[in-house]
């Protein structure tokens, strides 16, 4: 099901007459948690639930905002998109949605990384990587949010995945987050905010400096562990290869990630092993929702067909980590 881009552009018109005119609403990306469009002319950008229905259940729309709006008024917290309107009901739009002003920069595409990132010398990688352990490095020392609700355990995290895993007829994967969940999570210290998907593709670069950090949807009070784990499976191990940015010149290695991130942080990545299996777990899980998506016929995005092709790799990467660790 896809969006009138002209109605979009009426209805808006009507709510934003002290902006610029609107020239167009364009789509600029369409997910599983939200999909985005460009309000050309004011330069915002409008975000609603996905038209196709969200694979996650997390934060909804509106709880985006407010985690934006929250951070956008916290001392140290790193930059994020100022919130111009928040409507709850789903009476214009046919959904709730709210719109943002837009930052300057660009993210560093998962899939076709852009020549601006891919021919930079290797120094100029290198601090861009540094600048990303570092910037979720920081939020080690942000309090738990009030919009976020009450500190998270890593334990009653995972046993949330456990059973998207369960809905997503997988298992083999519920059995392998029981084995983990045997030992108890090691600790880094007190509560403080996690992103949950702490990728590169989740920072905006304005001339090769953070301009803001996006995504949200996955966020909690808990253990920063998490975000650093999340953060190492895109880095080569023992268990996995990197994915397609940290290959290149200049990006840091594993281990230089996890100094870094300790100095930074000021806090003990010791026992993260744990974490890392827990939150490759979590990747696992989503990636099987979408197989089981395109299996039962709940959705036929073209995009699941990778979930399903990969299923059996992330769920043997997992099982490896386990035996590895001695879980």
């Amino acid at each position: 099901m896809s969006r009138d881009n002209a109605e979009l552009r009426r209805i808006l018109s009507g709510l934003l007459l002290s902006e610029a005119p609107i020239t167009a609403v364009t789509p600029m990306t369409t997910g599983f948690s939200n999909d985005t469009y460009l309000i050309e002319g004011p330069d915002l950008i409008l975000r609603l639930p996905p038209a196709a229905g969200a694979m996650l259940d997390g934060h909804d729309v509106i709880g985006q905002a407010r985690i934006y709006a929250a951070l956008g008024n916290t001392p140290g917290a790193p930059p994020v998109p100022r919130i111009l309107l928040v409507e709850e009901s789903a009476d214009l739009l046919a959904a709730p949605f709210f719109i943002m002003g837009r930052i300057a920069g660009e993210s560093v595409s998962d899939i076709d990384m852009q020549p601006w990132f891919t021919d930079a010398s290797d120094a100029v990688r290198n601090i861009m990587c540094r600048d990303w352990v570092s910037a979720f490095a920081n939020l080690a020392h942000l309090s738990p949010l009030v919009v976020l609700g009450a500190p998270v355990s890593p334990e009653d995290d995972l046993r949330m995945w456990q059973r998207f895993a369960d809905g997503a007829q997988c298992p083999q994967l519920a059995d392998m987050i029981e084995r983990l969940l045997r030992t108890p999570a090691p600790i880094s210290g007190e509560p403080a905010v996690i992103q949950g998907d702490s990728k590169l593709s989740n920072l905006m670069w304005d001339d090769y400096r953070i301009s803001a950090m996006l995504d949200w949807e996955m966020s909690l009070n808990g253990d920063p562990l998490a975000d650093l784990a999340y953060m190492l499976y895109l880095f080569e191990s023992d268990y996995h290869a990197a994915t397609r940015a940290p290959k290149l010149p200049g990006m840091l290695k594993r281990d230089e990630v996890i100094t870094l991130w300790e100095r930074v942080s000021g806090r003990s990545a010791q026992g993260i092993i744990w974490h890392e299996i827990a939150q490759i777990a979590k990747i696992t899980a989503i990636i099987a929702e979408g197989s089981n998506m395109l299996t039962t016929g709940r959705s036929n995005d073209p995009k699941l067909a990778y979930f399903k092709q990969n299923l059996d790799y992330y769920l043997s990467v997992v099982g490896a980590m386990l035996i590895g660790a001695g879980y």
